[in-house]
């Protein structure tokens, strides 16, 4: 009999493809670089401890008011304290005030205005800034004055509205570079190509602490921050009050 060969089909043997795909796998999940959305930085508060300094506001310098909603754009204070022997002292607590009184705003005015910063403190946020801006390490200027030199700077004071309001009353100091500075000015440095360079307002020592009830609504939230913004208020807290059984 005769015995015929054997024939080359056209048939890939795929007996090793399975060793072959998970070869890949692994190739593929060691090269391969994941893109990682990264959500938004933030650092947390530092644990206490007895290294930690506690921030106390005097009470001379600390303004405490409890805002409330009457009605529909209607909104009053409560002065819960504020610094002894001036216009909003503590003898007024129980009495509720419109945000919109002069007497309360007058007496806010008045208690920041005695409470100005001392034009040196002024100066030497400027200079910061100016840092800051420039993209220079602390301490790079001496003082502002050699700073403004270096730099072909231009002073340039520009007057706020306390000024305006208060008249001759507004606390005044002199400064070699601005001159006469009032309470509430924006003292700038411009440069003759970029504009402003850096700016400081003369603020304030004293501190308001606002407390709001959750039903005072957003627009009266913003209300009581302009109120004391206009009368040279910077600096302040918020927190919240809850109502129990009609009282704080």
């Amino acid at each position: 009999m005769r015995k015929e060969r054997p024939r080359a089909t056209g048939a890939i043997p795929d007996a090793s493809m399975s060793d072959i795909a998970f070869l890949l796998l692994i190739f593929f999940l060691v090269t391969t670089t994941f893109e990682v959305q990264r959500g938004i930085s933030y650092k947390l508060p530092k644990k206490p401890d007895e290294q930690t300094e506690e921030v106390v506001i005097d009470e001379n310098n600390r303004l405490v008011m409890t805002i409330k909603q009457w009605g529909q754009d209607e909104y009053v204070a409560l002065i819960d304290q504020a610094p002894p022997e001036g216009p909003l002292q503590r003898a007024r607590a129980g009495e509720d005030v419109s945000l919109d009184d002069p007497g309360l705003q007058d007496g806010i005015m008045t208690l920041a205005a005695d409470r100005v910063e001392a034009m040196s403190a002024t100066t030497r946020r400027l200079l910061v800034n100016l840092e800051v801006a420039k993209g220079v390490t602390a301490g790079t200027y001496s003082s502002l004055t050699s700073a403004v030199s270096a730099e072909n700077l231009t002073p340039v004071l520009r007057e706020g509205v306390i000024r305006r309001t208060l008249g001759a009353a507004v606390p005044l100091a002199s400064d070699p570079l601005f001159g006469e500075v009032a309470f509430g000015d924006t003292l700038v440095l411009a440069d003759a190509r970029q504009g402003d360079i850096a700016s400081v307002v003369r603020e304030s020592e004293l501190v308001v602490i606002l407390k709001f009830f959750p039903d005072c609504d957003y627009n009266g939230m913003v209300r009581a921050l302009d109120t004391l913004r206009r009368n040279g208020v910077s600096r302040t807290g918020i927190t919240t009050q809850e109502r129990l059984g009609g009282g704080v």
